[in-house]
């Protein structure tokens, strides 16, 4: 129906955007942040319609609603029941929330790291077939992709993930797995996508996956997180070499911790709208030891003694008193 009223209301902020149906009674709102919504139809003459839904990252959501004549006073709620059958597009990806982020077990705690849990990807982050340094990704609508090799693994080393700015992240000149160039920790991420298959040509810019990150955002309640994922090697097994010289088990940690905090920076409308906020710090701590192995000289080697594979023995000091400048006619079979 033409020249109806659509209102999107967000539920965690309450504000709202409207806009009016066209001839054919279609509507569109673009860039809406991912959440829940209110989605209410209204014209002069037809009954209220009123339904709730949610929209998810990199996702074209569909709610069609009928309008019934009666008076304005009355206002008809639709639920939707199941999910909606996508028709718009064959792209083939999973939509990660932030809750399911936070109990989804990860060292590295950077969403990125979770691109080798879609089907059809490898733990170095190659893509069906195509090369680590194909994927694509986006940071709040922005590009975060590397423009050098589109992994932060294979020409220049990753930040995201990666405490030791890449150093970790390389095993014998093979990426560990591909991440975007900013950081994304798991709590300041409120949903991540990957698409693997058939994007569409508005989002699809490479041969590999397509990542989309949105970031936690500001509502009329306060919320915050506190963290800290505490790894220890002391408790660990001993390497069999450290064993067989006597070498304790080196001693090192991982510690990673932050918090995250968000709410109304300014309670009343000023310029139109309210003001959030929303901040993530993290940190991370990485006191080292490890084991090294040298060859260095022996005790009799220090003395000047020397033994050939026979267990014959040969005093350097007592061949040459004078320093070890042993005179070309003394052969020495070592």
């Amino acid at each position: 129906m033409n020249g109806a009223t659509v209102t999107l209301t967000d539920t965690s902020t309450n504000t709202s955007r409207t806009n009016n149906t066209n001839d054919a009674g279609r509507y569109i709102f673009v860039d809406v942040t991912p959440g829940v919504y209110d989605l209410t139809v209204a014209k002069p003459g037809f009954s209220m319609v009123k339904t709730q839904t949610t929209v998810r990252v990199g996702v074209a959501t569909t709610a069609n609603l009928s309008l019934q004549v009666g008076g304005g006073n009355v206002v008809v709620d639709v639920t939707a029941v199941g999910n909606e059958l996508q028709t718009m597009n064959a792209t083939v990806g999973n939509t990660i929330t932030g809750i399911a982020l936070n109990s989804l077990p990860t060292t590295g705690r950077d969403v990125s790291t979770f691109l080798a849990l879609q089907p059809g990807i490898s733990p170095d982050g190659s893509v069906a077939g195509a090369a680590v340094d194909q994927s694509y990704f986006s940071l709040d609508g922005g590009n975060n992709t590397n423009d050098m090799d589109g992994s932060m693994s294979v020409y220049t080393t990753s930040f995201a993930g990666d405490p030791t700015g890449g150093i970790a992240n390389q095993s014998a000149g093979v990426a560990a797995g591909a991440t975007g160039v900013m950081p994304t920790p798991a709590d300041s991420v409120e949903e991540f996508k990957t698409n693997t298959a058939n994007q569409t040509a508005d989002f699809n810019s490479s041969a590999g996956a397509e990542v989309k990150v949105i970031t936690k955002r500001g509502t009329n309640a306060w919320h915050g997180t506190a963290y800290e994922y505490y790894l220890d090697n002391n408790f660990s097994a001993n390497t069999w070499d450290n064993n067989f010289n006597g070498v304790p088990v080196p001693s090192f940690h991982y510690s990673r911790f932050g918090g995250a905090v968000g709410g109304p920076l300014i309670s009343k409308e000023i310029l139109g709208g309210k003001t959030y906020f929303f901040a993530n710090y993290e940190g991370f701590r990485y006191p080292n030891t490890t084991t090294i192995n040298k060859e260095v000289p022996s005790p009799n080697m220090r003395l000047g003694i020397l033994q050939d594979p026979a267990g014959n023995s040969y005093d350097l000091k007592a061949l040459d008193p004078r320093g070890f400048g042993i005179s070309p006619a003394t052969t020495l079979a070592i």
